[in-house]
């Protein structure tokens, strides 16, 4: 019988994606909305809020684990997973922590200097302990219609008709599919030579920020309206400034520029990681399979 393993993060767009690839294979899926979780036959929710203690599990701790929540969740947790025998976890972080490395906004300095030091303290703390570690850093997620980024500008365009953007907006995307990631985190999870590393995780095709926002309208049918705003940033400074729970900043729009691509085909030599092109799916890929 194949031994379990722990998901740490059953209800989000990777997490579910997980347990869709785990076939006949046991999991014992930590979930802080239990009823939520698509559950096959072979897999146990535990309700778990990692704001408070760690459950007990009444068939034990698996060997083995994948965490999909904030890297920094996983922080006060690690010593606790350790000692009920967890001895290999697979988590996520973010290539945020080098995109909006030179952001302007305090808000996101601040994030991106704690997931930079959940990183320091998971590595290190693995090595204390002797869990076997991997970290995975995807960039621009989508796939499930959740994102705030692919799925949102694609909300937006059908909407509106069109599409703001700042400049010639050249700056480089790798956008990556939920269920390629969760495919990632499985085969890591089964390859020890990736203990001790981290890897970006990109998808398969490299786009210019105007490209992908082209090939959006393009999936919605639509005709191609980008327009350009000089003043975008400072609208985007306000917009974030007065809608609640808003993540808008002007580096929304400066980033536009920037070149983000971080993938360099490590993952896929390392461990055979192979992602989709962008928007392969067509429209559920860009809301979701409930599109």
């Amino acid at each position: 019988m194949t031994a379990p393993f722990l998901l740490i993060g059953a209800t989000g767009q990777i997490g579910r994606n997980i347990l869709r690839h785990t076939g006949d294979r046991p999991v014992v899926a930590l979930a802080r909305r239990a009823e939520d979780v698509s559950a096959g036959p072979q897999t146990s929710v535990v309700r778990c809020d990692l704001a408070e203690s760690l459950p007990d599990i009444a068939e034990g701790w698996p060997l083995e684990a994948l965490a999909t929540t904030p890297v920094w969740a996983l922080v006060p947790h690690f010593d606790s997973l350790a000692d009920r025998g967890v001895r290999r976890i697979v988590c996520f972080s973010t290539t945020s922590i080098f995109g909006k490395s030179g952001t302007r906004n305090a808000r996101e300095r601040g994030a991106v200097d704690r997931i930079a030091e959940a990183e320091r303290v998971l590595q290190l703390r693995a090595v204390e302990r002797g869990v076997g570690l991997t970290i995975l850093r995807p960039t621009l997620i989508y796939g499930e219609g959740q994102d705030k980024t692919i799925s949102a500008a694609g909300r937006f365009i059908a909407r509106f008709g069109v599409y703001p953007v700042y400049g010639e907006a050249m700056g480089k995307r790798q956008p990556v599919h939920a269920d390629d990631l969760a495919a990632a985190a499985l085969l890591a999870l089964a390859d020890e030579t990736t203990i001790g590393r981290t890897y970006a995780l990109g998808g398969a095709d490299i786009l210019t920020y105007r490209d992908m926002v082209e090939r959006i309208f393009a999936t919605l049918e639509k005709p191609s309206r980008i327009l350009r705003v000089p003043m975008l940033p400072a609208i985007l400074d306000v917009a974030g400034r007065v809608t609640p729970g808003s993540e808008l900043t002007g580096d929304v729009a400066r980033r536009m520029n920037l070149d983000l691509d971080f993938d360099d085909g490590t993952a896929a030599r390392e461990f055979g990681y192979k992602p989709r092109p962008f928007l392969q799916g067509g429209k559920a890929d860009l809301m979701g399979s409930s599109f």
